[in-house]
């Protein structure tokens, strides 16, 4: 079992673009809206690079995917990220019990 993490980020350079089709594919399809817990960072100069970060925001892992194609980022973010309704905060519970 892979250990997931409620948040991440996914950032990148949008002049690195050209060097990296397979990340603007993802950046500027709509695969990101599946994962409403991944923040896309728009970073000057940086290479394509993962953060999963605990509850609280701290990072805790940072990858380089500038070697992964579109289908291995999105399938990164599926095995790795909680589920948006199976967190446990107090802020997503009540977004499930609004009337």
């Amino acid at each position: 079992m892979y250990r997931k993490y409620p948040k991440a980020i996914l950032e990148v350079c949008t002049c690195k673009f050209g060097a990296y089709p397979q990340i603007q594919a993802f950046v500027k399809s709509d695969r990101p809206l599946k994962f409403p817990n991944l923040q896309i960072k728009y970073v000057r100069g940086l290479d394509p690079t993962v953060k999963l970060l605990d509850k609280t925001g701290a990072v805790k892992e940072t990858l380089s995917i500038t070697k992964w194609n579109t289908d291995t980022v999105q399938e990164f973010f599926e095995t790795h990220l909680e589920n948006e309704e199976n967190t446990d905060d107090d802020e997503d519970y009540l977004k499930t019990n609004r009337v």
